[in-house]
């Protein structure tokens, strides 16, 4: 549940960034040129008002700050506990809040909130596309009832994200890796994690202006194809001990042919090549 809640608190700080992008007054001051075309272009496109790689580097630098922290994560924890690195975190975040709460758009909040991550909500991205394709043109707004409608479904898909993908993807990396390289292998996973997210955050705003509601069915598709990545290549860890993880992967149709655990008979999963020459005894030890 804690974990959850710090998972809370760095969405917050993001639909925060991604609300802030879209005030008027911020706009007005920071970025003119943005604000002049949303206010004076009567022929940009709706979904094309925000798009601005300086803009958006607003939000993604968050990412990029956090892809950087990931790589001292490691070394900090173990030199100077997990106990202290928590504390100095919540501290950060509290110093944070205080030079610069500010209320958020809520409805980019939910908005950006979901279109950066993934979740299991197919249905509801084909929902949401087909509505803005069918309503929202070039021009003009949306009927309140079917602003509605695009709220509640993005509200589900955040619940759908929120009980499966959003916990277990920090849940099962740290059930997977052995206790000596557990903090540099959760370490790796979160910079991998930042990184591709900070390129989706990144390119989402020109990916909006050239796709219009067609990046819903985009991101939709992705969803697919995540569910059936896990489908055959993750191998159920629940309940299972650390030290069963070799096996796991070992006896696994796909990964038992790049995963090579050491022990007695080892050799017999190794090319022939690592065999030749009295050679092998070096490889099983490893």
């Amino acid at each position: 549940m804690m974990a959850a809640m710090g998972g809370v608190i760095f969405g917050y700080d993001i639909g925060i960034s991604g609300g802030v992008t879209s005030m008027e007054p911020f706009l007005e001051k920071f970025f003119h040129q943005v604000y002049t075309k949303m206010k004076q272009d009567t022929e940009v496109s709706n979904y094309c008002k925000f798009d601005s790689q300086l803009l958006t580097s607003f939000t993604s630098s968050l990412y990029v700050a956090g892809l950087v922290a990931s790589f001292f994560a490691s070394w900090l924890t173990k030199s100077r506990g997990r106990k202290p690195s928590i504390l100095l975190g919540g501290g950060a975040f509290l110093a944070g809040a205080a030079l610069g709460g500010a209320a958020s758009n809520v409805y980019m909040l939910i908005f950006g909130r979901v279109l950066l991550g993934v979740g299991v909500g197919f249905a509801n991205q084909v929902l949401v596309g087909a509505i803005m394709a069918a309503e929202l043109g070039d021009h003009g707004g949306i009927g309140k009832r079917y602003a509605v409608a695009v709220i509640v479904l993005i509200g589900f898909y955040v619940a759908g994200f929120g009980v499966s993908w959003g916990p277990l993807g920090w849940l099962v990396p740290s059930e997977i890796f052995p206790l000596e390289i557990r903090s540099a292998g959760q370490s790796i996973v979160v910079a991998v994690s930042f990184l591709f997210t900070f390129v989706v955050a990144q390119t989402f705003l020109s990916m909006l202006c050239h796709l219009k509601a067609g990046i819903f069915f985009f991101f939709g598709g992705w969803v697919v194809v995540m569910t059936v990545f896990v489908y055959l290549l993750l191998p159920e860890t629940k309940g299972l001990p650390i030290e069963k993880m070799g096996d796991v992967w070992r006896e696994h149709w796909f990964w038992n042919r790049v995963v090579v655990v050491g022990g007695p008979g080892v050799g017999e999963h190794l090319p022939a090549k690592f065999g030749e020459g009295g050679s092998q005894s070096s490889v099983v030890d490893l």
